[in-house]
């Protein structure tokens, strides 16, 4: 079983739940979003612990916890590596918001200081650490690299959509996966970047074995009807 704590389920906006980010079995991050940090403290989760910290795509919600873990390592002296997969330029994207947070110095210090080891998807299956992956493109927004993730888990695999309206790759993901972590953020103007209850419940009947965990969620989604599909709250774990 792996083991997945939600350190926040929520969309974009924020209204009702705290942004979507959660851990496999307490040392794989996945979305280090802005309350990445204090989330994994009251879940009892020590950053310092961390393999791999994966991020889908640079929209904020999903990346914007970065200086605050980085600072966290840095205080804490951390010496095992840490593996930080993301899309093409990963590394500069991160050096680029810790200059727009005003602390530049503390990317290159981190650096000289911790085993910091990036990971640009390929769209093959790679490794990170202690993790085997494997990226899938999928279909968010025109003017970023937007990727799901196959993570193999003990002999099965875990499937996360990231952000992503219906489409080829999250077919691809899905079929690929013994559970399928789904984004439902709900009626989205003006561009339908995104999964609606209708299109979770489309994707069930094309998948009507494979467990759903619903994440990224607006507050006007309701999926409780559909089969084999849980919704869980914000610091929930859940076994899968």
């Amino acid at each position: 079983m792996t083991r997945v704590t939600f350190l926040g389920t929520g969309n974009f906006k924020g209204i009702e739940r705290y942004w979507n980010g959660f851990v496999l079995d307490d040392h794989i991050l996945v979305e280090p979003s802005p309350t990445a940090l204090p989330h994994l403290r009251r879940c009892g989760i020590d950053a310092a612990g961390l393999d791999v910290v994966a991020i889908s795509h640079f929209h904020a919600d999903h990346t914007f916890g970065w200086p605050f873990l980085l600072l966290e390592l840095l205080h804490r002296h951390v010496a095992t590596p840490l593996h930080v997969v993301g899309p093409p330029r990963v590394e500069q994207f991160l050096r680029t918001m810790m200059d727009v947070a005003g602390v530049p110095g503390i990317h290159e210090e981190a650096h000289e200081k911790l085993d910091i080891r990036y990971v640009e998807v390929d769209c093959s299956w790679q490794v990170a650490g202690p993790l085997r992956f494997r990226a899938v493109e999928v279909d968010h927004v025109a003017h970023l690299d937007c990727y799901g993730y196959v993570f193999e888990r003990d002999g099965a695999t875990v499937g996360y959509s990231g952000d992503t309206r219906p489409g080829a790759g999250l077919d691809a993901i899905a079929a690929a996966s013994d559970t399928l972590i789904l984004e439902c953020n709900g009626p989205h103007h003006p561009a339908a970047g995104h999964m609606e209850v209708a299109h979770v419940e489309a994707l069930r009947e094309r998948f009507p074995d494979l467990p759903f965990v619903l994440t990224h969620l607006g507050t006007e989604v309701e999926a409780g009807h559909i089969e084999r599909c849980l919704v869980p709250d914000d610091f929930q774990t859940v076994e899968i």
